[in-house]
């Protein structure tokens, strides 16, 4: 079983083209949408941004304070 039969169509590509970038759109919208629309909600209600995240958590805050080097 064939996806496309080896006679020739007629009206089909148009149709089907249109469908097929009708669902890319779609697809692609459903990406964006919520991405463009989180940005606009930031920037309209200002979000705070930290300034200051604080001391640093995990491996850097057990690093030892580096050595001057001799030389």
């Amino acid at each position: 079983m064939t996806l496309l039969s080896s006679r020739a169509r007629s009206g089909t590509p148009a149709t089907r083209d249109r469908s097929v970038a009708l669902i890319l759109f779609v697809l692609l919208a459903l990406v964006f949408a919520p991405v463009v629309g989180l940005h606009i909600a930031l920037t309209t209600f200002d979000a705070p941004v930290v300034a200051d995240p604080g001391p640093p958590d995990g491996l850097a805050a057990a690093l030892a304070p580096s050595k001057r080097s001799r030389g």
